[in-house]
């Protein structure tokens, strides 16, 4: 009996061109063309920030909606999933810059999470206590002020009056927790960041991603003020947070969960990987076909599609690269346990062509490599 080759499809997302899923698809469409005989099992990939939702809805997750208020105050439409019996929500779902592609200084001082508050409330109203929040992709710096609040957080004033929006967080001097939902202390939360930075400083939320997120540096000054302020309040009254690696992340969202003692910071892409099953699928491949928008030096640095690569290799499976473009020279691909590369760039006739025409082009380089792989 001939054993058929066992391909495994794992790809990130391609970044202004291609979800994980669709990525995906093109690659799996690719492989069967060059491999008719094998098969091709997808399983597209997210490293624990925006597409989190997208990757686990492909792997079979339940689809969930919420209409919810956006980071400027809006209202909008919000993708949750839910696999077994934990709920995954998306920051980005709920105050992503995808609201504001292009924003400008007055954005990033505005911008806020009063939406994934609500996601998290709406997870806990249908039962869920285990609940993976996946915080990449912010349009905000608000140190979580708009999510915290709206489940019940008062944040207060030299007066004792309480502070209502996020502009007035720089004049913050108390906190009270009296009013925090309290089915929030009885469940299990895990904030998923490979993000390091402090709350505060030079890498902290403000001066690392606040100019990513349209801040001038006026507003990154403003933006640091307040989180300076914020960060003393929550080291006064609740556990020390505010050098804490990785409360930076997504403009300080976790800072108040984690000083009430609610919610742990672990790795997005260890936790989204476990979810989906990623080390049992490749354990199982004979090929495993990764790839993302740029392969680069962040790429070595914990991103999801070199981590399945090594899983590959402790797997014996050939790892083979598929990618828009790659910065990464041979040693450290061969470092990483690529054995083959083929980028769109390559094979594109414009640059243009390489986001307009991604999905054909990345189901021909998918071709490519595995023709070209002994």
């Amino acid at each position: 009996m001939v054993t058929r080759p066992q391909v495994l499809v794992a790809p990130d997302k391609f970044k202004g061109s291609l979800t994980a899923a669709e990525a995906a698809a093109a690659m799996a469409a690719g492989a069967r063309e060059a491999m008719p005989d094998a098969v091709v099992t997808s399983r597209p990939i997210a490293d624990g920030g925006e597409g989190s939702v997208d990757a686990l809805v492909a792997a079979g997750a339940e689809l969930r909606t919420a209409v919810v208020t956006d980071p400027f105050g809006g209202s909008t439409e919000a993708h949750w999933a839910v696999m077994g019996e934990r709920a995954v929500i998306e920051l980005a779902q709920a105050s992503g810059l995808r609201f504001r592609p292009s924003p400008r200084p007055e954005d990033a001082l505005a911008a806020g999470t009063r939406g994934v508050g609500q996601l998290l409330r709406r997870a806990l109203d249908d039962g869920y206590r285990d609940i993976l929040i996946a915080i990449g992709g912010s349009a905000s710096t608000d140190g979580g002020f708009g999510a915290a609040t709206e489940l019940g957080l008062r944040v207060l004033d030299a007066s004792g009056r309480e502070i209502p929006a996020v502009r007035g967080l720089v004049d913050c001097v108390s906190i009270d927790a009296t009013g925090v939902d309290p089915r929030l202390a009885e469940s299990r939360i895990v904030i998923a960041t490979d993000v390091s930075s402090p709350l505060t400083g030079p890498t902290g939320a403000a001066c690392m991603f606040g100019p990513q997120k349209g801040a001038d540096a006026v507003a990154v000054a403003l933006l640091e003020r307040r989180l300076g302020a914020w960060g003393r309040v929550l080291d006064m009254h609740t556990k020390a947070v505010t050098a804490m690696p990785g409360v930076g992340a997504a403009g300080g969202f976790a800072a108040p969960f984690l000083a009430l003692g609610i919610a742990q910071l672990a790795s997005g892409a260890d936790e989204v990987a476990a979810i989906l099953g990623i080390a049992q699928a490749v354990s199982e491949s004979d090929i495993v076909l990764i790839g993302e928008g740029s392969l680069d030096e962040q790429s070595l640095m914990g991103k999801e599609p070199i981590a399945v690569a090594r899983l590959g290799v402790a797997a014996g499976a050939r790892v083979i690269a598929v990618c828009g473009r790659s910065l990464l020279t041979a040693d450290q691909l061969s470092q990483a346990g690529i054995a083959a590369l083929e980028s769109i760039v390559d094979i594109a006739p414009t640059a243009e062509a390489a986001f307009t025409d991604a999905p054909a082009l990345l189901r021909r380089a998918t071709g490519m490599a595995l023709r070209a792989s002994p």
